[in-house]
């Protein structure tokens, strides 16, 4: 696969009369170390008949409905066809007309943009990503749309818009109108207006067109960012990107205005905009004695500068819609990252979040962007220069670009090699620039994980160790995945191997050593994860990175559950503030309701919940902003491996086998129920109940499935029959009444087992009259095995450890992605 890649990139050198085998036994060499890998379209496209190698796209959409090449549906189309190749789509949908607003030429009321997401939304349900996974989408409107309060809410239920990431554009008249307590017009064009007809602009072009405006309604700019604050600490949605900030660094100002990012906010493109994104890896960069070794991340960034570059003219697009390519080879963007970020800092004995750890991150990034622009000017000497860089920031006889400054001061020497920017000035005036844009960080979840990285991207650790899932021909097979390099530091401080393991267990547990007091504590101050740094902390960290890359970069600010809303709110002034173009946040658990948990959490809630407990009161203000947490999808899907419980019973109806199978957490997630001989009334009868208390189970419901099945009990429990079966406490008085007390005795056995009471070895007697047995088997006996607890409920595996990172979610425990 390395060498396929290789090769077919390096094919197009040909065109400069460079030695194609050199070259590509160059970035074979690259890619098959794992110092760089470019994002997976790149893997999969590459020397395929398919051929399309870019992970992200931006496509335009108009206020039409049919005439125009960027109408809303002739776009849906192109989004359909990029999404069949494994691009994913970001669109601003604020061109669109307001809810309700007079159509014209049908004298109707126009379906606003909310309504137009719910179809693009159903549209890419039905459209694999690539043909393995679904669509990923961005969706943004600007904080002045009239529809921005209806667009805010829209994924409050989350089994709505499950295709879209949503994100409010926020301009910062708007952020100096909530600093202010200023008023704030929701605001369009006036569709009534002879002027607006055929007019496709944005309200700003509007003004300047000399459009008239009309104000659908005027609030408070505090209320509107009240609201959408309370959304995302509700459910991590919508995110907020900067426009503003994004377009004081569009490097084509002169084509476009920046209006929206691919689906994970880190790339701002224009209209049919794409982009090839690759990422170093920096956990390859380990020195001696804590150190950076400078020159292999130089050498590195150099010959995927050059490879990325490549990736522009190997591309081939989707053909169906040629202003890709057109929009791609005029602005040349190539997106050079980082993965590994968190390796680096472990290794060189610097804090994720500390203010040396914000500078450490500045520096490496100026590093990378230096010698990218660097690489990149040399690229523009020897093939020439992008072409629309006549008018752009990069215009050598119009120089608008100025170099990139920190946020903090240099002040720490890392061995680092000095960057010279006049040197990168000077060579822009003299032969241009390659590529518009050269540095994105992107979410590197299949890469970072196939290159061994602990962090993903620009991310810190999320977890020191955890259980991998891995489908081995059909077996699952659980993998204990463990830092090397946490243990490592172990091994320094001359921890002996069976306290190694201890500590392993309890972090295993804990998601974090920083509790445990047998680590040392010079180990804890390094080896932090996500959960220890504050959410300010993470704030800084992003900004600090930003500050030296042209375009942006995904990541999530992780808050505990704990969380205030107010928390949510400082994070996004602070971001702004600081001059990011975007920030995600996620309140732990705010998503879906985390069943694996802490056994001191655990206890708390048992003694909270103990009768004659005094009730927590909780304040009106607080409780007003209490949203209820779901079980999210409409109906969950099955993990292809599920551990679960057989019991038999007599009944009126005859002997019955229940399975009862568990999720992870040890929730139960369906029950089977077999009896008599198939295609009978009776095995009807018995798969229907089955069937229903499944679907109970893997509903949509703020409550958890034990819950469920305890009013399942009250249901069936005593429902009498014709025949009723045994005497005394054991009576069985109907199928129904058999089904309730099995699923009793399984849920007090439950309770038993998470409360790690020992199992019997004999079997417990069966319901029905004459004591027949059900021993558990030993297969589905639960494992000693410490089970992971980082993350939210994985709807793919059932696992703890479905996290929110680099502006996406994956589950650490079998990589399932929503990315």
């Amino acid at each position: 696969m390395f060498w396929r890649v290789a090769y077919h990139i390096a094919a197009v050198e040909e065109n400069w009369g460079t030695d194609v085998m050199e070259r590509a036994r160059g970035f074979y060499q690259l890619i098959s170390s794992k110092a760089f890998f470019p994002n997976s379209p790149t893997f999969t496209g590459a020397g395929t008949l398919l051929g399309q190698l870019a992970a992200c796209f931006v496509l335009p959409i108009s206020d039409d409905m049919g005439r125009a090449t960027n109408g809303i549906f002739q776009t849906l189309r192109d989004a359909a066809l990029i999404q069949q190749t494994g691009g994913g789509n970001g669109f601003s949908f604020s061109r669109l007309r307001p809810k309700g607003s007079l159509v014209k030429s049908s004298a109707g009321q126009a379906t606003g943009p909310v309504g137009f997401l719910r179809v693009y939304d159903n549209a890419f349900g039905e459209i694999a990503q690539g043909g393995t996974r679904r669509g990923a989408n961005m969706a943004v409107l600007r904080v002045d749309h009239p529809d921005v309060e209806d667009f805010i809410s829209c994924k409050t239920n989350e089994n709505q818009i499950t295709n879209f990431n949503i994100s409010v554009g926020i301009t910062d008249a708007f952020m100096k109108a909530v600093e202010e307590d200023a008023d704030w017009d929701l605001r369009f064009p006036d569709v009534r207006s002879p002027k607006y007809k055929g007019f496709t602009g944005t309200v700003d072009q509007a003004e300047a067109a000399g459009v008239p405006l009309t104000i659908y309604k005027t609030l408070r700019a505090r209320a509107l960012f009240q609201q959408i604050v309370e959304q995302a600490h509700h459910n991590g949605e919508p995110g907020m990107l900067f426009l503003d900030a994004a377009n004081r660094a569009n490097p084509v100002p002169h084509l476009y205005a920046l209006e929206a990012t691919n689906p994970c906010g880190e790339q701002w493109l224009g209209p049919y905009e794409n982009c090839c994104l690759g990422s170093v890896n920096l956990a390859q960069s380990l020195g001696p004695d804590g150190g950076v070794d400078w020159e292999k991340l130089r050498q590195d960034v150099v010959l995927s500068t050059i490879f990325l570059d490549d990736v522009v003219d190997a591309n081939q697009y989707v053909p169906a819609v040629p202003q890709l390519k057109e929009a791609a080879l005029r602005a040349r963007r190539i997106g050079m990252g980082i993965m590994g970020l968190g390796d680096l800092m472990y290794h060189a004995g610097i804090r994720y979040g500390s203010e040396e750890g914000q500078e450490f991150a500045s520096q490496v990034m100026e590093f990378v962007r230096y010698h990218a622009m660097k690489t990149s000017v040399e690229l523009a000497q020897q093939r020439g220069a992008f072409p629309a860089i006549k008018g752009s920031i990069y215009d050598p006889e119009a120089l608008v670009w100025q170099p990139p400054t920190p946020i903090l001061p240099h002040e720490h020497d890392w061995g680092r090699p000095q960057v010279h920017w006049d040197e990168i000035v000077a060579g822009i005036h003299q032969y241009g620039i390659r590529n518009a844009a050269q540095t994105t960080i992107a979410p590197t979840g299949t890469i970072a994980t196939v290159a061994g990285c602990e962090g993903y991207g620009c991310e810190p650790v999320f977890a020191l160790a955890y259980i991998r899932h891995v489908n081995d021909n059909g077996k699952d097979l659980q993998l204990t995945y463990a830092s090397p390099l946490f243990e490592q530091a172990l091994e320094r401080a001359g921890i002996d191997p069976e306290t190694r393991d201890e500590i392993f267990d309890v972090v295993m547990r804990e998601g974090s050593c920083q509790q445990v007091e047998r680590v040392p504590q010079d180990i804890r101050k390094v080896f932090v994860v996500s959960a220890d740094i504050s959410a300010e902390e993470h704030v800084r960290m992003q900004a600090a990175l930003q500050a030296f890359v042209d375009n942006s970069l995904s990541k999530t600010i992780n808050f505990p559950p704990e969380a205030s809303v107010e928390d949510v709110a400082n994070a996004y002034r602070l971001a702004w503030k600081l001059g990011c173009k975007g920030i995600t946040v996620y309140v732990t658990g705010s998503r879906e309701k985390v069943v694996l948990e802490t056994h001191a959490t655990a206890q708390t809630k048992q003694k909270d919940e103990a009768p004659g407990a005094a009730p927590v009161l909780v304040p009106p203000a607080a409780s007003d902003q209490v949203q209820p947490e779901l079980w999210h999808e409409s109906k969950k899907p099955r993990p292809r491996f599920l551990a679960g419980f057989t019991y038999s019973v007599e009944t009126p109806l005859g002997k019955a086998f229940m399975t009862i199978n568990e999720n992870g957490g040890h929730q139960p997630f369906e029950i089977f129920i077999n009896t008599s001989k198939a295609g009978s009334d009776t095995a009807s009868v018995s798969e229907a109940i089955g069937r229903l208390i499944s679907y109970i189970l893997r509903m949509a419901s703020p409550i958890e499935p034990t819950k469920r099945l305890e009013e399942v009990i009250r249901q069936l429990s005593g429902i009498g029959g014709g025949r009723p079966l045994g005497f005394g406490p054991h009576r069985v008085r109907s199928f129904p009444d058999g089904v309730a007390q099995v699923v009793e005795e399984y849920l007090q056995q439950r309770t038993d087992r998470l409360q790690n009471e020992p199992l019997e070895a004999e079997s417990t007697e069966a319901h029905a009259a004459g004591g027949h047995d059900h021993p558990i088997p030993e297969a589905a006996r639960p494992t000693a095995q410490p089970m992971l607890q980082i993350g939210d409920l994985c709807p793919e595996c059932g696992e703890a450890s479905f996290v929110n990172e680099e502006g996406c979610r994956k589950c650490y425990s079998c990589g399932y992605s929503e990315c």
